[in-house]
């Protein structure tokens, strides 16, 4: 399904915008009658503006994945 046909989406998704901002869903979602969409509410976490809200159709966006943590020692497996 099109995020643009979902009346909601987590927050905390990434995506990197067309223009190359890095951005981060809020959980805000409005539905525009107009033109029968929804659109959410993304916050700027990587490029100028950030910190900055905006409404966005995340159809014209890419997921962005987190990376992983780096591991930093051996895993804890019980007793040693």
């Amino acid at each position: 399904m099109a995020y643009a046909e979902q009346n909601s989406v987590e927050k905390g998704l990434r995506f990197k915008t067309r223009g190359g901002l890095v951005v981060e869903t809020t959980g805000n979602t409005t539905y525009i009658a107009g033109r029968s969409i929804y659109v959410h509410e993304v916050e700027v976490v990587e490029g100028p503006s950030t910190g900055g809200k905006f409404l966005h159709n995340l159809d014209f966006a890419e997921p962005v994945s987190l990376s992983p943590r780096p591991f930093l020692g051996r895993p804890f497996l019980g007793r040693h």
